[in-house]
């Protein structure tokens, strides 16, 4: 039985004898809606990231993630950036930021890069339970839409994975080593389509724990 399951159960035990009104609101919150989410422009600054060229990682990364910051609040979701400019912010930085925001969960948002330049496709990494919950979800809804090389949900050992309390994602949005991905990938249409995408999957994840499906 999950922890989630659990708390369901009591609080079922709690309404039949008209106490559910005592409980403090962190437990009522428990499985209740997702209010924020926090949204993670890989790289900044100094670290440019996976970089081809006159092509830096970190200047899509930042491009999309504001285009999920529009999609997420037209949704009535609040949001917050762990970098709102052109900086460097530590991988412990991030992750502090999203465990100080209750009742939301985490998107690192970036672009890949690989020695073998054939390369391609988009895939979602996850660390915890309640990350592969949320990562399953995205990367459903960036597939449907964009319909690319499915490289998979991965269980990943990042350290913005690991040290982040809330359920952590991290999307990787093509290959820039990849010429093909990368012109793909530099064009506002495809990255305009990857925001709203993923903003779908967040929602889709949403409503499963409003729901309690999760």
């Amino acid at each position: 039985m999950s922890r989630r399951q659990a708390i369901r159960g009591w609080l079922g035990t709690l309404a039949g004898v008209g106490l559910t009104g005592l409980l403090v609101p962190d437990v009522q919150a428990a499985f209740g809606r997702i209010k924020t989410v926090v949204i993670d422009p890989g790289h900044g600054g100094e670290d440019g990231g996976a970089t081809e060229g006159r092509v830096f990682e970190k200047h899509l990364n930042f491009d999309v993630s504001r285009r999920l910051e529009i999609q997420l609040q037209r949704r009535g979701y609040r949001t917050v950036l762990t970098r709102t400019r052109d900086e460097f912010i530590s991988l412990s930085q991030r992750s502090n930021i999203a465990n100080r925001v209750r009742d939301s969960i985490f998107v690192s948002i970036h672009f890949n890069s690989a020695r073998r330049t054939s390369a391609y496709g988009i895939e979602t990494f996850y660390y915890s339970y309640d990350g592969y919950q949320l990562a399953s979800r995205v990367h459903s809804a960036v597939c449907r839409k964009l319909r690319p090389e499915d490289r998979g949900v991965k269980k990943g050992s990042y350290s913005v994975l690991r040290h982040t309390r809330t359920p952590a994602i991290l999307v990787e949005g093509g290959f820039l080593t990849n010429s093909r991905e990368r012109e793909r990938c530099l064009q506002p249409w495809y990255r305009q389509a990857l925001a709203e995408s993923i903003a779908v999957g967040i929602d889709v994840y949403g409503g499963d724990v409003a729901n309690g499906k999760i």
